[in-house]
């Protein structure tokens, strides 16, 4: 079987293959033929002929390529073309096989209307049965010709409604999209467009959908077919890595003051301020549990929400906050809630809160909804991010989009509380340095800052979980470097200074990673600085990837059993529908005719009972045998038995012998371990295929031992498969499309397939339609 890695395609549809030897055409395909009839072609047998030909119906001569073949591999020529009433622009794609020494063409024409051209039957049936949502609309937008279900199932209004007339711009969310289509249609030039556009269609706020529109000639009359795509999961998915950027951006602008000492700002400050821009809220604040000199729990406020301005009284409680150093000493309210109860608090309705004490503090701002979110070490709570006021309420998204927040201000607090006897002592850009330094070796993220010319300034000591098996700390500069320099490229760049990858890396001895790089670009004193963070997301990328392989095995499952139902549906009918009429027929002989003559009409209906049950039995068992071993972790019941003699046995058991021609190129004694039912049940479908598509010749089979495998072969000289049809006979229900009046169910080689590879063995089909088919099947001794 191909592995699909070293599967080899190759172009064999050109127009035109002439043999520059020769000078010789060798072969014009139908698609060239269509276009240009074969009187065209009547007086063409070399490529002069050709080009002396095309000569004639425009101004453009190709006779200069000749001369030019010794040095082309491939090229492209474009010229006008004067065709039956119609002007032509024609563009060739040429290029030449030294080896065979032959000159391969493709030829395109377009003109400028181009449009699709189908009779209205035509049309309409393929509106009617595609996937997709389809509306097919008169040129001038007036009419509605045809929609399928598909489209009815996403209407938001009823059709009675509908029928009477409507805006079709009331349709589109974004009046500019509607513009844009109205612009393609009374624009000649161009015959298919796509749109994006949000519609009000399938939700009542609207679905994202992307418009593909085709100019189309039905019968000589112009019209628009729309097809409509639904992307809204994937717009929401945008939507969603837009305000994750946003909030890694974020979090990278504090680390970056953190990192690049800069003493005029507070990043206490900065990073409340990113919180309450990206949730929305317009209080907050964030604080460090401590305690105070009697060993009682406070709570330090390191920035807040200036409330001055608010009021006088507001200016004289701030004020007072500020005398007092920030310090909170009163946990009978909902952030004492949060701190003591060590949890997440969202209320958005305070009063009715059993932790609300209903006291108004004179100049505090009325809360109308609280966020609480402890910052935790262990079980500790060492920290809280308190937010208010958010218009429509905190949800639970919020929590969420709180997390890298709480977790970079708890690295912030650990830092700073390590290094805080030492602020007494240090100036102030080495105070800052010692903080970024622990900030960074609690990260599990890899912080690096380079200058301009790429030479390490700093590197965090994460560096060696990143490169366990690098030994040389040039070596891990040098694979540092490396991976930012792909990163500061305009391929990763979202912002002005900011750049953002995802790699892939090869590293020696622990194998292929991927790392998220965020590289912000800074000047310190006019001189550039790049301040990374590395972070390894192999595990994130893996769940991403099984998701994707989730959903596809989703489709997958749900295909097969629409499949399922639809074999089933059809091959249980007839059968049903025989048995019934035979039952009625045979009561009716009973009531209304003599005993002898009724007898042998009534043996007569229950045979035709007993072949259709026999039918239904059939399907039914291949169904469950399909079913069964499909997942392939079925346990095998090999046994040690002669080649030769079980298919002998097998043979004999169902009657085969004088229908085959066994051809045993093994002896007796030649044993193998298989296990019997599957590998009769393999053999038997097999042969039964051969007799029933045979054409009435006695099939081959061909039992043989090659080197380390054994196996069988069947052929026949029968019907045969087409070509195309060969990658789809393995596949659960597909049946031929030559085998009409032929039973069969279209279970049979998908359950084959799966048997000989839960043996280990490989199983391949040689057909073409008419010339018979040979099936080889081999396993590992």
């Amino acid at each position: 079987m191909l592995v699909e890695d070293k599967l080899v395609t190759v172009f064999k549809n050109e127009d035109l293959v002439f043999c520059l030897k020769a000078n010789k055409l060798l072969h014009k395909s139908d698609r060239i033929v269509g276009f240009l009839n074969e009187d065209f072609f009547s007086s063409i047998t070399s490529l002069a002929d050709y080009e002396a030909k095309i000569a004639q119906f425009s101004n453009t001569s190709l006779t200069s390529r000749q001369s030019d073949l010794a040095e082309i591999d491939d090229s492209t020529i474009t010229y006008p073309f004067h065709w039956e009433g119609k002007v032509f622009t024609v563009k060739e794609v040429f290029w030449i096989n030294r080896i065979k020494e032959t000159l391969h063409v493709y030829v395109f024409m377009e003109n400028e209307k181009n449009a699709f051209e189908l009779p209205k039957k035509s049309l309409l049936e393929i509106v009617d049965k595609i996937s997709s949502p389809t509306i097919l609309f008169t040129y001038d937008l007036r009419n509605v010709e045809i929609v399928n279900d598909q489209v009815i199932s996403l209407l938001n209004h009823p059709i009675s409604q509908l029928s009477k007339g409507f805006l079709l711009a009331d349709f589109f969310e974004d009046y500019a999209s509607y513009l844009e289509m109205l612009a393609w249609k009374n624009d000649p030039r161009q015959n298919k467009i796509s749109i994006v556009a949000k519609l009000y269609l399938k939700k009542p706020e609207g679905n994202w959908f992307r418009l593909r529109l085709f100019k189309v000639q039905m019968d000589e009359m112009d019209c628009i077919l729309c097809f409509l795509i639904d992307i809204d999961a994937l717009k929401s998915g945008e939507s969603k890595l837009v305000r994750t950027n946003s909030l890694l951006s974020s979090i990278v602008e504090v680390q970056k003051h953190f990192l690049a000492q800069d003493s005029g700002t507070n990043p206490y400050q900065l990073l409340l301020t990113n919180i309450l821009g990206v949730i929305e809220a317009n209080l907050g604040f964030i604080g460090e549990v401590a305690y105070d000199p009697q060993g009682k729990q406070v709570l330090k406020i390191h920035a807040a929400t200036d409330i001055s301005k608010h009021s006088e009284e507001a200016a004289k409680l701030y004020n007072k906050y500020l005398k007092d150093d920030f310090l909170f000493r009163h946990f009978d309210n909902l952030f004492g809630a949060c701190i003591t109860n060590a949890m997440v608090i969202l209320e958005n309705s305070p009063p009715s809160n059993p932790h609300t004490k209903g006291v108004k503090v004179p100049g505090h701002p009325h809360i109308q909804n609280f966020l609480g979110i402890p910052i935790l070490k262990g079980n500790t709570v060492v920290g809280l991010i308190g937010l208010g006021n958010k218009p429509g309420g905190f949800q639970a998204s919020d929590i969420a989009d709180l997390e890298p927040f709480a977790s970079t201000y708890s690295v912030i607090i650990e830092a700073f509380n390590f290094e805080v006897a030492k602020l007494k002592y240090e100036k102030e850009s080495f105070e800052k340095a010692l903080i970024l330094s622990k900030v960074a070796d609690h990260s599990p993220d890899l912080i690096v800052m380079m200058n301009g010319r790429f030479e390490m300034e700093y590197i965090s000591n994460s560096a060696n979980r990143f490169f366990e098996t690098v030994n040389s700390g040039i070596a891990i500069h040098r694979k540092i470097r490396a991976l930012l320099k792909r990163t500061l490229s305009e391929k990763y760049k979202v912002s002005y200074d900011n750049y953002q990858s995802r790699l892939q890396v090869n590293i020696q001895g622990l194998g292929e990673f991927w790392l998220e790089s965020v590289v912000s670009v800074v000047k310190e004193k006019e001189k550039l600085k790049f301040i990374a963070i590395i972070r390894d997301v192999s595990v994130q990328v893996q769940i991403e990837n099984n998701l994707k392989l989730s959903l596809n095995k989703e489709r997958e499952i749900n295909s097969f059993v629409n499949d399922f139902m639809n074999t089933v549906s059809h091959q249980f009918k007839t059968p049903l529908a025989t048995i019934l009429s035979s039952l009625e027929l045979s009561q009716h002989y009973l009531a209304n005719e003599g005993r002898d003559e009724s007898l042998e009409k009534i043996s007569n209906h229950l045979n035709r009972i007993q072949n259709e049950v026999n039918n239904l039995h059939q399907l039914v068992s291949q169904s469950m045998d399909y079913n069964r071993f499909a997942n392939k972790e079925t346990t095998l019941k090999k046994e040690r038995v002669s080649f030769l003699r079980f298919i002998e046995d097998c043979l004999q058991k169902y009657g085969f012998q004088s229908n085959i021609e066994v051809i045993p190129d093994v002896g007796y004694e030649f044993e193998v371990d298989l296990d019997k039912f599957l590998l009769e049940t393999c053999l038997i479908n097999l042969l039964g295929n051969a007799i029933k598509y045979g054409g009435g010749y006695k099939p081959k089979l061909s039992l043989f031992s090659k080197g380390k495998r054994f196996g069988f072969s069947v052929s026949d000289q029968g019907i045969g498969i087409k070509k195309e049809e060969l990658p789809y006979v393995f596949t659960p229900f597909f049946r031929g499309s030559n085998v009409s009046g032929i039973e069969g169910t279209g279970f049979g080689l998908a359950a084959v397939k799966n048997f000989v590879e839960l043996h280990s063995g490989k199983i391949t089909i040689e057909s073409s339609k008419g010339s018979g088919t040979i099936v080889d099947v081999s396993f590992p001794e």
